[in-house]
């Protein structure tokens, strides 16, 4: 067959101390018993891996039979932009650490795969695609996600920041509210005398113009424009590299300065989940509306109610205060319109927030004495980036018993 041995015999059969060259190219340098390595024996397989201890009945006496991912808590939280370190052991059946040398396990990251609904584009081309769904033991599928240990820049900004920079739009929103509204206010001294039905049609209009329909000139008011200082990259990005295997030393595998790298065009889950998202607003919006005429004049009269029964909530003019609803509901949408700009953009820069899958596979070829071992999953749940931490400034401490003297010798000097 093609093996090459040199050592003892009985009984036609290797026995004793010998060393035998496989036609493969493996080597065991070792003790044989009835043509079996038995004993302590130096095996160095054909893919790579060595393994130098005690056999027993041409198997060795402790046997990678599972992978295991060493981590804290589970699932494992990392951050945007942030590497992390993945260690992952051999272990036998008794949960020991194997130690055996070269054997190359991998590592990749999957995200929670999505049926597309039949009809749509994602359906259509699902069979052309090689990457199948993989089994996990969470209860649901994985499709391939790209993980590299390609360096990150991390020089997006952090939560505390861009809730300051949101703080500052919206100081800014307000001022140009105030400024309309002390307009608004000005042009309403100029109108004083008008009747109701006027006053009914001024609301009206008011509520066209926050709808965004400009009656006036026939078409469509132009939003606010909304500060952006993200810049849209339109340039394609070529993929990251994988993350190369790691060969176990001592059975052990680490890598580190690990991440998760941003989603490739098209990815199969993240359009599923967009499609499926659509189908639900589209689903909501069949519902029977409220007609917006029916809408306003419910408001009109509502308004007027108040009047009547409120007098203090009738301005100079006569007409009644909205208060702050529509404001804060137009800063809201305009300030959440931000956050999902700033979410575009680091998810166009990092991996999407989320959970996923890290997967850790046996793959030496060839399998080494035939066997692979089973491999490991973890949860990981990916954050934005986390928050600076800001040092305090402290400033004087409150003295009571120096309170105290002071109010003391005041006391005294009025008494004198």
């Amino acid at each position: 067959n093609g093996d090459r041995y040199e050592g003892y015999w009985v009984a036609d059969k290797r026995h004793g101390p010998g060393v035998l060259h496989c036609a493969d190219g493996s080597i065991f340098d070792g003790n044989f018993d009835n043509d079996e390595f038995h004993g302590h024996g130096l095996y160095r397989h054909i893919s790579g891996v060595i393994y130098d201890g005690m056999w027993l009945k041409g198997f060795p006496a402790k046997m990678a039979s599972k992978l295991h991912i060493v981590v804290e808590n589970t699932p494992m939280v990392i951050r945007q932009g942030t590497p992390f370190t993945i260690t992952v052991q051999c272990l036998n059946d008794e949960n020991e650490v194997v130690g055996d040398e070269g054997r190359e396990i991998q590592i990749t990251a999957g995200f929670k795969y999505y049926q597309p609904s039949k009809g749509s584009a994602l359906f259509d081309m699902i069979e052309d695609v090689e990457d199948k769904p993989i089994d996990t033991p969470f209860g649901y599928q994985v499709v391939h996600y790209p993980l590299t240990n390609q360096e990150q820049e991390n020089d997006g900004p952090s939560e505390e920041d861009e809730e300051q920079e949101l703080s500052q739009s919206q100081t800014q929103l307000d001022l140009k509210e105030d400024e309309d509204e002390n307009q608004n206010n000005k042009e309403e001294e100029t109108k004083e005398g008008e009747d109701g039905e006027k006053l009914a049609e001024n609301e009206k209009q008011d509520d066209e113009k926050e709808d965004g329909v400009d009656n006036s000139g026939g078409g469509v008011e132009e939003p606010d424009e909304i500060p952006n200082n993200t810049t849209t990259e339109t340039e394609s990005v070529p993929l990251p590299p994988p993350v190369p295997n790691c060969r176990s030393e001592e059975g052990v595998c680490v890598w580190n300065e690990v991440y998760l790298a941003p989603a490739p065009p098209m990815y199969r889950p993240f359009v599923a989940m967009e499609e499926a998202e659509n189908d639900k607003k589209s689903s909501s919006r069949g519902k029977p509306a409220i007609n917006k005429d029916d809408r306003r004049s419910s408001i009109v009269s509502e308004q007027r109610r108040q009047t009547i029964h409120d007098p203090g909530n009738i301005d100079r003019r006569g007409s009644v205060n909205k208060g702050k609803t529509y404001t804060a509901t137009k800063s809201n949408s305009i300030l959440d319109k931000m956050r999902r700009q700033k979410e575009k953009a680091l998810e166009e820069k990092y991996a999407k927030t989320g959970e996923y899958v890290l997967m850790v596979h046996d793959v030496t070829n060839p399998p080494f004495l035939g066997r692979t071992i089973e491999p490991a999953f973890l949860l990981l749940k990916l954050k934005r980036p986390e928050a600076k931490k800001r040092a305090k400034k402290e400033g004087k401490k409150w003295d009571t018993s120096q309170h105290i003297r002071r109010s003391m010798v005041a006391t005294e000097g009025l008494e004198d």
